[in-house]
């Protein structure tokens, strides 16, 4: 379930740095959460239309299921900002990134509805997932 898009500056990354981009990803989503690595999804695109800011390198928006702490977020969101900025050598205060949460009970995941996360049930959902 958890969505992630990152938009770069054109050819600020080659095709083997956005692989090893999104997969840092993954990495950071699932240390931080908890989740299969098979449910993170990333997306990484080009600013062909001019939607970064002036004096963006890029922007990594990810939408994730309601629940997680400020602190988690503010973890995930900094280790992507310094991942991407790592992997473009740029600095990371030329990149941004946010969350926005969705419901659990609004999302599905291999045609199941996901579980709150830190509930009994998704505990019992993550032994078979």
């Amino acid at each position: 379930m958890p969505f992630y898009h990152a938009i770069v500056k054109q050819d600020l990354l080659a095709e083997p740095q956005r692989q090893q981009f999104a997969q840092d990803v993954v990495d950071i989503h699932c240390r931080v959460t908890g989740a299969p690595p098979s449910f993170v999804h990333v997306l990484v695109t080009e600013d062909d239309r001019g939607r970064l800011a002036d004096g963006r390198s890029g922007q990594i928006n990810g939408t994730i299921r309601a629940g997680r702490t400020d602190a988690q977020k503010k973890e995930i969101t900094d280790d992507m900002s310094q991942a991407l900025a790592q992997r473009a050598g740029v600095e990371p205060s030329t990149v941004g990134a946010a969350t926005t949460d969705i419901e659990a009970s609004f999302t599905m995941e291999g045609g199941a509805l996901l579980p709150e996360p830190g509930s009994a049930e998704e505990d019992a959902w993550k032994k078979v997932a």
